[in-house]
């Protein structure tokens, strides 16, 4: 399943965003029907907790892609159901900047 996640700076001015990491990251987090974490992107992944400014002018944006081949973080395939997927720039701020939800359903 191909993922998306952009980050757009819609306004009229230069904004300056405060990332974690050399590069900008973002982790893609999927959660099944009861709020339970199925998988991570970056679950088990060391990064780097130095903070970086990066500039975002504006009317640009930053996008993420990956693709969830529909397994959880033990590498098992998830059952068919409901499930509920989020984007999440790593910021300094504690969570980081999250995307809206998308709704999945996966059927068999």
């Amino acid at each position: 399943m191909p993922l998306l996640f952009q980050i757009e700076n819609a306004g009229k001015a230069s904004v300056t965003l405060q990332l974690q990491g050399r590069e900008p990251t973002a982790d893609f987090r999927v959660v099944d029907a009861r709020g339970r974490q199925v998988w991570s992107l970056l679950q088990g992944r060391i990064m780097l907790g130095s903070l970086r400014l990066y500039p975002l002018p504006a009317g640009q944006h930053l996008s993420f892609r990956h693709t969830w081949n529909q397994r959880d973080d033990g590498r098992k395939p998830v059952p068919p159901g409901d499930y509920l997927i989020q984007g999440v720039l790593l910021t300094d701020a504690r969570g980081g900047l999250p995307s809206p939800v998308a709704r999945v359903r996966l059927v068999p």
